[in-house]
């Protein structure tokens, strides 16, 4: 009976072991949220241009031979240009924060915004030509998702901001292995690599800083310490219930031979 007594432990210690918070596997979870709406304000970090980003200049209102310089078309022969055909035809930052444009020459927009870029560009572009508009974009905006998520990648983004639950929607969402509540965000400074720490269990994520993704961002999803366990929770409980069937085995044998 000690031996049935022990393999019963075994199996409420191993299950015990096993068992995941509903706050390591839902989304934004928030006890005193009730019927009513309520706010998040967000406090999102502005990118701004840094060396190696490739921009999509085009300017409006040139004549033929100009606008073939500054403005690649959406399509050639009727096949739409790839995202490797708009960062070869785009405008690349130099290793000294400038860009090259055609008949006008350097100009240096690193550490500029995306806004304050294109109306730099579009100040200068007014000094040669006349009734010319300036459209300018960041084709290099691309994320990566890694970790427990069901199409881990690199991602564009053809917008202006991503947030990170955008981002994890794009590469199939997280596994039933996920931790959402230690994602890791990687993201690139002056003085190196970051590593951020972000806990969507909680509403307290949409009011982050790091709510929003900037270009080269990485999202790593960590799988759960716990549900490891119990992927094998079927082959322990099969053992232990070996190890009972064994003890009631032998305590009917010692019962029936005095």
């Amino acid at each position: 009976m000690k031996l049935t007594k022990i393999a019963l432990v075994l199996m409420v210690l191993a299950m015990m072991s096993s068992c995941v918070s509903k706050r390591s596997i839902n989304y934004l979870h928030d006890g005193s949220l009730s019927n009513t709406s309520k706010l998040f304000p967000n406090k999102k970090f502005e990118y701004r241009i840094q060396v190696n980003d490739v921009l999509s200049i085009r300017v409006l209102g040139l004549d033929d031979a100009n606008a073939r310089l500054f403005n690649v078309e959406t399509t050639t022969g009727g096949v739409s240009l790839t995202d490797a055909s708009l960062y070869v035809n785009g405008f690349s930052i130099d290793k000294s924060g400038n860009v090259q444009l055609p008949s006008v020459g350097k100009m240096h927009l690193q550490g500029m915004t995306v806004d304050e870029a294109q109306t730099a560009v579009q100040s200068k572009i007014n000094e040669y030509f006349a009734n010319a508009t300036v459209i300018l974009k960041m084709v290099s905006f691309r994320v990566s998702v890694l970790g427990e998520v069901n199409r881990p990648g690199s991602y564009f983004v053809y917008n202006n901001q991503i947030s990170i639950l955008e981002a994890l929607a794009q590469s199939g969402g997280p596994t039933e292995l996920a931790d959402k509540r230690h994602l890791t965000l990687m993201r690139q400074s002056d003085q190196g690599t970051q590593a951020l720490y972000v806990d969507l269990s909680s509403t307290a994520a949409l009011s982050s800083e790091y709510f929003y993704l900037l270009p080269n961002d990485v999202v790593y999803v960590p799988t759960l310490s716990a549900r490891p366990a119990r992927l094998n929770l079927d082959i322990l409980t099969i053992l232990l219930s070996a190890i009972s069937t064994a003890a009631v085995v032998i305590t009917v044998v010692q019962n029936n031979n005095p």
